[in-house]
């Protein structure tokens, strides 16, 4: 069987770091944090300021992260970093995107650092950028000084997210919201490969806020490249992220102060088959100018 992650626990993508045992038939790593366009938000706007997460494993703590988001002329710019450390293994990334005033993603720099005896490359930049026609992101990589580039199609409702990057999956609860036919992933693995994911509305559930009572919105994601990886999304009404399980790989993304009282048994993901998916997406609304340098 192939695996994502390996049993110390986080990976860049595969073509920047291998790691063979961990995460199954999802060989990639989810790289940072933005998606597409106002109506892919639906009933919510980002909030401005952030939040901190812990970053557990089978119930131990293994790290943290945090995002927050800052408006700016014509849009916001969303901030995030994390760090993991295992016995044998350190991962850690830093992500500084804008997006314009409906949302579209014009620049995110990416760094990440792994050290461990199975890293490939220690340190890696991924930069991805809408073009002037607002109908491609120009993507470049810096892989221990090695530079790759590529381009791939701009979709609405497109996220690029690290593993384990709350900021990745608070805009992963704003395209829940809209209940999207058709929505994407940009993955950093070898040169930047765009593959579909699937959002599946769950029942509500309940839990509690630093000691408050709160009703808990609840979405399956579901992640192709060959097969799918699920992430199991927890959240407000008005797209506040609360929890993000990776269940299969026993990863968990944890708000302070969260806790959810009645958990659902974990959703398998669909082995052999890529989520159905509407592939007639339309790009996102083109930029005026081009992306900030």
């Amino acid at each position: 069987m192939r695996y994502f992650l390996d049993a110390v626990g986080f990976a860049l993508a595969r073509s920047l770091v291998a790691m063979p045992s961990m995460l199954p038939l999802f060989r990639f790593s989810l790289m940072a944090s933005l998606l597409g366009t106002t109506a892919a938000f639906g009933q919510a706007a980002l909030t401005t300021g952030g939040a901190h997460y812990a970053i557990t494993q089978a119930g131990k703590p293994v790290g943290d992260a945090q995002f927050s988001a800052a408006p700016i002329s014509g849009g916001k710019t969303l901030t995030s970093s994390g760090h993991l450390k295992l016995e044998k293994f350190a991962y850690s990334f830093s992500s500084t995107a804008t997006v314009d005033a409906q949302f579209n993603l014009v620049h995110d720099q990416l760094s990440g650092s792994v050290h461990g005896a199975k890293a490939s490359a220690n340190n890696v930049q991924f930069t991805t950028a809408s073009d002037a026609t607002g109908r491609s992101f120009q993507i470049n990589i810096n892989t221990d000084g090695k530079l790759t580039s590529n381009a791939v199609d701009r979709h609405r409702n497109t996220v690029l997210a690290p593993d384990l990057d709350p900021a990745a999956y608070t805009l992963m609860t704003h395209i829940a919201l809209s209940h999207p036919q058709s929505a994407w992933v940009l993955i950093p693995k070898e040169n930047g490969i765009l593959v579909p994911a699937q959002y599946q509305p769950a029942a509500d559930l309940n839990g509690t806020l630093n000691g408050q009572n709160i009703s808990v919105k609840h979405t399956i994601v579901a992640l192709s490249d060959q097969n799918s990886i699920v992430i199991e999304l927890f959240y407000t009404a008005d797209a506040q992220l609360l929890e993000a399980d990776l269940n299969a790989q026993n990863f968990y993304v944890t708000r302070d102060g969260f806790k959810l009282l009645n958990r659902p048994k974990p959703v398998a993901p669909p082995h052999g088959q890529a989520p159905q998916q509407d592939t007639t997406t339309q790009p996102a609304t083109p930029q005026t100018q081009a992306p900030p340098q």
